[in-house]
């Protein structure tokens, strides 16, 4: 078939057009694999956002230093000029911008915007409670409140999205422009993922920082408990824990240290007390709070422990141990039953002294009347003579008695009262042994002073010094039948003088040196006192600052002294 001269042109405008349609076919594809490839890009930009804020976040071990690392990176791929968290404080009623990152020539806000009642932001809250997010280029349309704090910072666009877990809101995010931004569902989708993971990373630093909080305020609890805490592993015995008094007075706690080896120093193996028995039954379940006491030879000390069973923290069985001192009370129990004991043992005294002073007292009263009767009837001379020493003799002892039951109350009321005065020690004692001389001119036994002594002068109440050599000389007559009674003193290097009354007597029994210085103790209950003398003497040179005691034999005499201070050399 032959074509007319029309027909190639058709064809070629038939082709053109196919042509055409081809070119733009391909430029339609190849706009749509651009875009593509943008949208992939753009995608691979975000995704890499994404991991290195998490990265961020989650390796980095400083809060602060992470999340400014964070909200910078968020910061420069948003173009934001400010980018802000804000949390709700844990006092419950105010809250406050935490981290911000500003662009730029954009001012910081962050130190003016720290802290708020929440009561105060209270628009805020509402509005994302609401709405869930706020996006907006015209901040005159928000709150008062909100528009004049946006002014202050500069802010013309603002988009805000709450930080929550489990649909708990405990803060937000904050993207401000200080320019006229317009938003699209990309810009929203972006700025809602960043703040998902914000909201995760920042709510597990506050449940971090709150264990944290809550284990730092237990431990100085446990710390400042006067009280030894601690916690072993149940099977292992190894220590677990231990707080401040445990460590101080125990020594630092060693890796896999042994509970037994920490308390007892020196032991080889567990304590025979160890409580772990009494803390589970025979199913294994725990039988409650086990309360025992417990002496520790390494510290000298007295505890009552509270053992209880329980489960640490990694799920194990162990026992928690409260060790409380009572080394006070357990002093304070035996001075208490000693107290109790002397009080006894001074009522059983004090009543065998009331039993015998009736025969004390009426034993000289009874000379005292009787032989002043006679004196009164007889005429001759050495009668008179007679009688008279004797009644003299009991008038000495009743007046002895007497002074001694009036000195022995005065020392208990505590009305007693010192003349301190310069005392020439060596007349004092040449004094008390002639006042002896002259009362025992019929003596057997040798009664001196060893003049042999030095010259000493002190500070001394010379009556009361007077009377303790008196009693010790009294005393030391009363058991001597022969040999002799020495008063003599010598220069201690301790500053002190000390006293002696040395008798050749029937000495004191070892088993009774310690006693004769209590209240109402005779060793010899056919000779004449009260048993106070001793007694009256050791709580004078105790209430001087001396020392008293006795150095003695059986059969062989007795060495009487004390001591006194603040000697001077004459």
């Amino acid at each position: 078939m032959k074509l007319t001269e029309s027909e190639p042109k058709q064809v070629d405008v038939e082709l053109e057009q196919y042509r055409t349609r081809l070119e733009q076919m391909v430029e339609e594809k190849s706009r749509d694999l651009i875009a593509s490839q943008e949208i992939l890009e753009a995608t691979n930009r975000r995704q890499a956002l994404f991991i290195k804020v998490l990265q961020i976040l989650q390796l980095e071990a400083d809060i602060p230093t992470a999340m400014n690392m964070a909200l910078a990176e968020i910061g420069r791929y948003t173009g934001v000029d400010r980018l802000a968290t804000w949390e709700n404080h844990l006092d419950g009623v105010t809250y406050g911008c935490t981290y911000e990152w500003c662009n730029r020539g954009i001012e910081p806000a962050i130190d003016y915007l720290r802290s708020m009642t929440i009561e105060a932001g209270k628009p805020w809250f509402d509005m994302l409670e609401k709405d869930n997010i706020i996006c907006t280029s015209d901040i005159y349309s928000l709150d008062p409140f909100i528009t004049q704090m946006l002014e202050i910072q500069g802010v013309k666009a603002i988009a805000v999205f709450p930080l929550s877990q489990l649909g708990v809101h405990f803060g937000f995010l904050s993207f401000n422009f200080c320019w006229n931004k317009q938003w699209d569902e990309k810009d929203v989708e972006l700025m809602s993922q960043i703040s998902q993971i914000v909201s995760t990373a920042t709510k597990r630093w506050q449940v971090e920082t709150t264990l944290q909080q809550s284990q730092q305020t237990m431990q100085k609890v446990l710390d400042n408990i006067n009280a030894n805490i601690f916690v072993s592993d149940y099977d292992s015995l190894k220590v677990l824990f231990a707080n401040k008094s445990f460590r101080e007075e125990a020594g630092q706690v060693a890796e896999n240290a042994k509970c037994w080896k920490m308390l007892n120093a020196g032991l080889d193996d567990v304590c025979k007390h160890c409580p772990k028995p009494n803390l589970f039954d025979a199913d294994h379940q725990p039988t409650g709070v086990h309360f025992w006491e417990d002496y520790n030879p390494a510290t000298d000390r007295w505890y009552t422990i509270q053992s209880t069973a329980l489960k640490w923290t990694d799920g194990r069985r162990a026992i928690m141990e409260l060790a409380t001192d009572i080394t006070t009370r357990k002093q304070v129990e035996l001075e208490l039953i000693q107290a109790k004991e002397k009080a006894e043992e001074s009522d059983r005294l004090k009543s065998a002294f009331l039993a015998n002073m009736s025969h004390e007292i009426r034993t000289p009263l009874n000379a005292i009347v009787g032989f002043s009767s006679l004196l009164a009837e007889t005429e001759e001379v050495e009668e008179r003579h007679s009688y008279m020493t004797i009644v003299e003799k009991n008038n000495e002892l009743l007046l002895k008695l007497i002074s001694d039951i009036l000195d022995i109350s005065k020392i208990e009321s505590g009305t007693i009262e010192l003349t301190i005065a310069r005392v020439d020690v060596f007349m004092l004692c040449r004094e008390v042994i002639n006042t002896f001389l002259c009362k025992t001119r019929d003596r057997v036994v040798e009664l001196r002073f060893d003049e042999n002594s030095p010259q000493v002068v002190i500070d001394g109440d010379e009556k009361l010094i007077t009377q303790m050599l008196s009693n010790f000389v009294n005393n030391a007559l009363k058991f001597t039948t022969e040999g002799s009674v020495i008063l003599s003193y010598t220069l201690e290097d301790d500053n002190q003088v000390r006293f002696c009354v040395t008798d050749t007597g029937e000495g004191i029994p070892a088993e009774k040196q310690n006693e004769i210085f209590n209240r109402f103790v005779k060793l010899d209950s056919f000779v004449q006192g009260a048993g106070l003398g001793l007694a009256i003497c050791q709580n004078l040179v105790e209430r001087v600052g001396g020392k008293i005691g006795v150095n003695s034999r059986e059969g062989e005499g007795s060495c009487f002294w004390f001591t006194h201070p603040c000697v001077m050399k004459a």
